[in-house]
């Protein structure tokens, strides 16, 4: 697990995003980019706002 996902957003396949213990988002990274036109670090900081 990492909360750096450009740093690794390259060499995964899959993402799950927890948030205070529960599923958030379960997707593969072509999905992501496809589905929301976003990076997954994108789609990361917009769901945690960070």
């Amino acid at each position: 697990s990492t909360h750096l996902i450009a740093d690794v957003e390259q060499i995964l396949d899959d993402i799950i995003f927890i948030n205070q213990g529960e599923l958030a988002l379960s997707s593969s990274v072509d999905e992501i980019r496809e589905t929301h036109n976003k990076s997954v670090d994108g789609l990361f900081r917009e769901v945690f706002k960070c």
